[in-house]
């Protein structure tokens, strides 16, 4: 069996978690504060309404895919993305953990974690890909946190 490759990135933010996980359900201020663009995708819903096997179209950078929401939690919000057709070649559980702050009293923690699986792991792309996103996560993350927090301030 394929070992999943998993890359993470953390922060921390001085928010409730419920904050901070409403701010990232408000997807018109995710792409105003970080340029992520995440809309529903399919029948009007609000973003709070989405619920496992729901889609939403994801634009990281120009990176663009189609992805199935897995949950949506007050913990976590976490989507499925493949190749369509091909998810047996590259498949992506990306999550999003608004998590009680061990360091920072009342705060969260964010952490984005992906685990990729499929056959791409045999031959994956190398240290660039891993670096690209990481890249991509900090800079949501930096960009998230500074939003936030001053406007909870």
């Amino acid at each position: 069996m394929l070992e999943p490759i998993t890359i993470s990135a953390q922060i921390e933010i001085a928010a409730s978690p419920k904050i901070v996980r409403a701010a990232f359900l408000d997807f018109s201020r995710v792409k105003k504060t970080t340029g992520w663009e995440i809309e529903v995708k399919g029948p009007a819903k609000k973003e709070t309404e989405l619920k496992k096997g729901d889609r939403v179209n994801v634009n990281i950078n120009g990176f663009k895919f189609s992805p199935i929401v897995r949950e949506n939690s007050p913990e976590m919000f976490m989507w499925d993305g493949t190749i369509p057709g091909l998810g047996f070649i590259l498949s992506g559980k990306h999550h999003f953990y608004f998590l009680p702050s061990e360091v920072n009293t009342g705060g969260t923690t964010l952490i984005q974690k992906e685990y990729f699986t499929g056959l791409v792991t045999m031959v994956w792309p190398g240290k660039d890909t891993q670096k690209w996103s990481i890249e991509q996560w900090n800079e949501f993350n930096e960009a998230f946190k500074k939003d936030i927090e001053q406007s909870s301030s």
